[in-house]
């Protein structure tokens, strides 16, 4: 008898098509990235099996599956506004890593492909094809993910597990401002377990020094979906019973606004907290930032908490309370200076910091050790 995921492979191929989104290929899922005339964002892959594909989206070891879901800045991205969806088949090898530009700043005639390359046993330079997938869109935000044939058939190299792997930096390059992130991966296309943990104490920095933001990415079983992404989470201060924040003198302070992002987007800390609040902040303070997938029922226009559940709609279903809800989006904060002062001292220079929160180790979906 087949095993399941060959099983699906075989028919994919009775009847002519790509087995890509039926088989579970490891996957590496980037979270987040940007692109812009300053900056622009390195990714580096690292493959160590000759389970991949063809340009075709065949079994073969030549290629892997990149997929780039973006929004256009200068289209109006919108926080509700679904991503648009890139994919290519790019040449690879066995134990290859391939760092690349995605915005194409850098390595301009290299196809974004960075630090001499030198396309030996991963011919990427013969295949003609560019690998900088944000050239043409940007300034935009996205995520990206990338994926072999690893798990979906007979393995006879014994190199079964999670074969890829990768890390990225967002690189400000006009003032050399950096950070970075290690990449999730997955032995399939699933990464709810990836969700930052709902809800985290979260501190914000002043606000008259410190621009504070959170980059969301919703997540799902299918973190690749085709064509597009409409996947929407909502993020929002919640540490009592109800919108507040903690100031630095352990003053509870109400008055805060839940925000909802479709696939990704940016989020100021400073639009989550209505003018009142934002007046008593200013010195910043702390709060339990929750982040969590929700959904509209049928006859309604109003989005509501949701868990993730196989029997809902486009597996979620609707709850009676946030406290109800899976975590449901990977969160980093970034903070950077917006003058030349910190803690009202003269500095010099540019100042930023990325945190991404990490999961929670009880989440549901998490392989436990």
């Amino acid at each position: 008898m087949f095993a399941k995921n060959t099983l699906a492979s075989a028919v994919a191929a009775a009847i002519g098509v790509s087995a890509v989104g039926v088989a579970q290929a490891d996957t590496v899922f980037f979270p987040y990235a940007a692109l812009s005339p300053t900056v622009t964002t390195i990714v580096s892959v690292i493959n160590t099996t000759d389970d991949n594909w063809n340009q075709n989206g065949q079994f073969a070891a030549t290629h892997l599956h990149y997929r780039f879901y973006y929004k256009s800045v200068a289209a109006g991205e919108g926080l509700l506004n679904p991503c648009e969806e890139y994919n290519e088949f790019l040449p690879t090898s066995r134990n290859d890593i391939q760092t690349i530009d995605l915005g194409g700043v850098f390595a301009n005639d290299t196809a974004g492909v960075l630090f001499s390359d030198p396309s030996i046993n991963n011919q990427w330079q013969q295949s003609g094809r560019d690998y900088a997938l944000g050239r043409n869109v940007q300034p935009a935000r996205g995520y990206l993910t990338v994926d072999n044939s690893d798990g979906t058939s007979v393995d006879v190299d014994g190199d079964d597990g999670e074969t890829l792997a990768g890390e990225a930096f967002v690189f400000e390059f006009g003032s050399g401002a950096a950070w970075g992130y290690q990449a999730y991966s997955s032995d399939d296309n699933d990464f709810r377990f990836a969700a930052s943990q709902s809800p985290s104490p979260v501190a914000v920095m002043p606000f008259d020094e410190i621009t504070t933001a959170f980059f969301v990415t919703p997540v799902d079983q299918d973190q690749h979906p085709d064509f597009a992404n409409n996947y929407r989470a909502r993020i929002e201060f919640v540490t009592s019973a109800r919108g507040d924040l903690f100031d630095r003198d352990e003053n509870l302070i109400s008055g805060t606004i839940p925000q909802d992002v479709v696939c990704v987007g940016r989020i100021d800390a400073i639009d989550m907290l209505s003018d009142g609040t934002a007046a008593r902040l200013v010195k910043g303070g702390w709060g339990s930032l929750w982040n969590y997938r929700v959904v509209k029922p049928a006859g309604s226009d109003t989005w509501v908490p949701a868990k993730f559940d196989s029997a809902g709609s486009g597996g979620i279903s609707e709850v009676s309370s946030r406290n109800l809800t899976d975590d449901g989006a990977v969160v980093i904060k970034l903070e950077y200076n917006t003058g030349g002062t910190f803690n009202e001292e003269a500095v010099g220079g540019t100042y930023n910091n990325a945190i991404m929160f990490g999961p929670d180790e009880y989440n549901r979906f998490r392989v436990q050790p």
